[in-house]
């Protein structure tokens, strides 16, 4: 899992350096690239695209309790599903 800094925005999902405040700090976070876009993970954190949603709420469901057996999206809790496809509902 890719962390942010005190001072820069960070994908949860594959670290590629944002734009703008870390998700912490409540500021907002801008995709490099124009027309890209960045969306808040149902775990919090910034995500560049569904994929790195997948992959943060994956890595994050299985290190909690009880929920160890997390290893893709059709594993995931059904809460983390639907904020996923809500997010994102072209790629779905």
């Amino acid at each position: 899992m890719h962390n942010c800094t005190d001072t820069q925005a960070v994908c949860r999902g594959c670290g590629l350096k944002l734009r703008g405040s870390p998700s912490w700090k409540g500021g907002l976070a801008y995709h490099p690239d124009p027309g890209g876009i960045v969306r808040t993970c149902h775990y919090g954190g910034w995500v560049c695209s569904r994929r790195c949603d997948i992959n943060a709420c994956v890595e994050l469901e299985g290190t909690m309790p009880g929920c160890g057996g997390v290893n893709g999206y059709e594993r995931l809790s059904p809460y983390a599903k639907e904020s996923i496809q809500r997010h994102w509902p072209e790629a779905a």
